[in-house]
């Protein structure tokens, strides 16, 4: 029975995402196929590289905004991905320093999403811990203004990674995995990022850093779809209460 429920959910999410990523997954295709085409500093190559974030902005627009939790959470989604479509279009023409900041404020909007219930501080340990050796092992290599200002876009970072973790209660839940998963390949993508820039090249590194990048954003944009269902849960529930229940409610009252 557990498994056919689960199986169920998943349907229900293929079904509810399929019809409404085709935008986005063109979009991407229409990036890896033309960018090599155009240069950085263009009109084409930002249009191409912001494309597929404004199609999850029409992705989450097109989703149930009546019940106001649902309405809070999606907003704050939309809203990060909207700071993070301007962060796109400031690195993309090497305003690395104000594209950061940007993208500090996206995640500030991630964050308030998530919440911070429950707070399950182990599963933020480990990865405070990996950024502040990652941190130490680059620093030096970083000019004195990335230096003040990229550890307090890491730690932004890694908050979002950890509340976006943290919501996961169960491996079931395929939204909030998802959700999990591409907090996870944000953290990556950025690191791949400042390991090229900063310490080391990385091979094939913009391949790499987008591919990653439009997954994590993919799979936080999914996350709607999960508080959709739970609020689509909750009103059945409400709307087939037995008499008695009723009753017993209205006489409490």
């Amino acid at each position: 029975m557990a498994q056919l429920k689960d199986e169920g959910q998943l349907r229900r999410v293929i079904n509810d995402v399929g019809p409404r990523m085709h935008l986005f997954l063109m979009a991407i295709a229409l990036y890896f196929s033309l960018i090599g085409l155009t240069s950085r500093r263009t009109a084409a190559s930002t249009a191409l590289k912001c494309l597929p974030i404004i199609c999850l902005w029409l992705f989450i627009l097109q989703s149930d905004f009546k019940r106001t939790k649902i309405r809070r959470y999606k907003s704050l989604i939309l809203i990060g991905l909207i700071f993070s479509c301007v962060g796109d279009l400031l690195l993309n023409y090497d305003l690395f320093e104000a594209g950061m900041g940007v993208f500090g404020i996206a995640q500030i909007f991630y964050i308030s999403a998530f919440g911070f219930r429950p707070l399950r501080p182990l599963v933020g340990i480990p990865l405070y811990c990996a950024g502040v050796a990652s941190l130490a092992i680059m620093f030096e290599n970083f000019p004195p203004t990335i230096q003040k200002f990229l550890p307090i876009y890491g730690a932004l970072l890694l908050t979002m990674c950890w509340r976006s973790l943290a919501r996961i209660n169960t491996f079931k839940n395929t939204t909030r995995v998802a959700c999990g998963i591409g907090s996870v390949l944000f953290v990556i993508s950025d690191s791949i990022i400042a390991i090229d820039m900063f310490y080391v090249p990385v091979d094939y590194a913009q391949t790499l850093i987008m591919i990653t990048y439009y997954l994590a954003q993919f799979g936080i944009a999914l996350s709607v779809v999960e508080e959709t269902d739970s609020a689509a849960t909750t009103k059945q529930r409400e709307t087939t209460k037995s008499p008695y229940q009723s009753q017993n409610s209205a006489k409490r009252k």
